[in-house]
């Protein structure tokens, strides 16, 4: 069976997903095949430092300097996404330029830096049951928001720049009930 692939885009909770971690997510899909999915969320900032926890972490650490949380698998674990050229992805992303790297590492060639506890991953047919369920949009990356330094309303932005009628749904509230 050849499914569509959504990696190199963002899933977009939509208002079904009202539970953490998920709830007004951004994740971006860096693989999606067979044998299932895996992503990181992108707007979920902890208030842990990087440095705190990983002290030789180089300048390219993007802005805000904190541990996001990447989703409930591993997150224990450091995941380390990077973007540059030239650099030795431990696992490329299906984006040019943008991949999981070993911190410790030489990162030559690195421009931007994020840190991750942990991922999001789907089991095989998981995510395509979800997308039948409409629980998330997959939209095209901008490619800017994989770093961004402000992350507050990441979900808004992402909904008001999607196709169609989704763009009505970026001042949906959080809890219809009080609306």
């Amino acid at each position: 069976m050849n499914l569509p692939t959504f990696a190199g885009q963002f899933l977009v909770a939509t208002p079904i997903i009202t539970l953490p971690p998920f709830a007004r997510s951004v994740v971006f899909l860096l693989e999606h095949d067979e044998s299932g999915a895996v992503g990181v969320v992108l707007n979920l900032p902890t208030d842990l430092l990087v440095h705190d926890h990983l002290p030789d972490i180089g300048a390219k650490l993007s802005e805000p300097p904190l541990v996001f949380y990447g989703g409930p698998v591993s997150s224990d674990t450091a995941i380390a996404l990077g973007q540059g050229s030239d650099l030795d992805f431990i696992r490329p992303s299906a984006v040019a330029n943008i991949g999981i790297v070993d911190i410790e590492e030489p990162l030559a060639g690195l421009d931007k830096l994020r840190v991750f506890a942990g991922y999001s991953g789907w089991d095989p047919s998981q995510l395509e049951a979800e997308l039948a369920e409409e629980a998330w949009w997959p939209l095209v990356a901008d490619l800017t928001d994989v770093f961004a330094d402000d992350v507050s309303r990441m979900w808004e932005r992402t909904v008001e720049r999607a196709p169609g009628n989704i763009p009505l749904y970026a001042t949906y509230p959080f809890d219809p009930s009080e609306n």
